[in-house]
């Protein structure tokens, strides 16, 4: 069940960077049209950065487990294990990269079996089911994982 919370909790901080990976101009520089892709770029790794900041938080919120994770207690319980734990939150960080990363080499292997732009058109449903596989691979996984050692490591720190 706390895997279930955490996952759902990667969901809600992540939302920012579903919106952004919806519009095929902010992520890709070969559509039709306008391209935004440095922009869209920038935003998405500014709303992923935020979901990592915020994500104790919210899983404070979802998933409470009083007095030590909570919604107003989970960013000081993970301070404190950045502050104590260093190396191991910086492994926390490696995992959630690796995962990323993951997610990330399956879209793109998903995209080389079944390319979003074909004679310079973009068919929606194939995009679509490669962004989801990112999204849901990478970024929710990796948040998912995060959160997950980050509340471990926390309740270890005390």
């Amino acid at each position: 069940m706390r895997f279930l919370r955490a996952v759902l909790s990667a969901v809600v901080a992540t939302l920012p960077v579903l919106i952004v990976l919806l519009i095929p101009s902010l992520v890709r520089s070969d559509v039709e049209g306008d391209s935004a892709a440095g922009v869209g770029t920038a935003i998405l790794n500014a709303a992923f950065l935020a979901a990592i900041i915020l994500i104790p938080r919210v899983n404070g919120w979802l998933d409470p487990e009083v007095p030590d994770w909570t919604s107003s207690t989970a960013m000081a319980a993970t301070a404190r294990v950045w502050r104590s734990r260093i190396w191991l939150a910086l492994l926390t960080v490696l995992a959630l990269l690796a995962v990323l990363a993951a997610g990330q080499t399956a879209a793109y292997l998903m995209s080389r079996s079944a390319p979003a732009v074909t004679d310079g058109a973009l068919d929606y449903s194939r995009f679509l089911a490669q962004e989801l596989v990112v999204y849901l691979l990478g970024y929710v996984l990796s948040l998912t994982t995060y959160v997950l050692l980050m509340r471990t490591l926390a309740r270890r720190a005390e």
